[in-house]
């Protein structure tokens, strides 16, 4: 099993959450994925390949803007919607990792709930300790 295989998977058995997670080129290709088995996507893979595509160019452009200004380099991006959250993190300068995950609103709160956390920490470890390894 090779790197990008090891994400997917520990990323898949460290959060139920996560529905689906992929690793595309910077053209936006998918390369490999893995989807959570009782997981119904609530977009078409045909608009996920879509949105790796324009992600990609986003990162490019990202990783530009931090050449110019006192930012620093992006570490990862994250659009929430009402039902889901997808989150984009460049694995290395050639790939990148995309997760779509349950945005469901906690329920027992007493004010409004905007959805669940993303613990990015938690995933960016996952995704430096596999990149040790090769």
């Amino acid at each position: 099993m090779g790197r990008y295989e090891k994400v997917l998977n520990m990323l898949m058995d460290y959060d139920e959450s996560i529905r689906l997670a992929v690793i595309s080129n910077t053209s936006g290709d998918i390369l490999w994925n893995s989807k959570r088995k009782d997981a119904k996507l609530q977009v078409p893979l045909a608009e996920t390949k879509k949105a790796l595509k324009r992600e990609s160019e986003d990162w490019v452009d990202r990783c530009k803007a931090a050449d110019r200004n006192a930012l620093g380099a992006p570490l990862y991006h994250i659009t929430s919607f009402e039902k889901t959250k997808r989150v984009t993190l460049p694995i290395d300068a050639f790939h990148l990792l995309f997760m779509s995950v349950d945005n469901t609103p906690m329920k027992n709160t007493k004010k409004k709930s905007y959805g669940k956390l993303v613990e990015m920490g938690k995933i960016l470890s996952i995704v430096d300790f596999v990149n040790t390894f090769e």
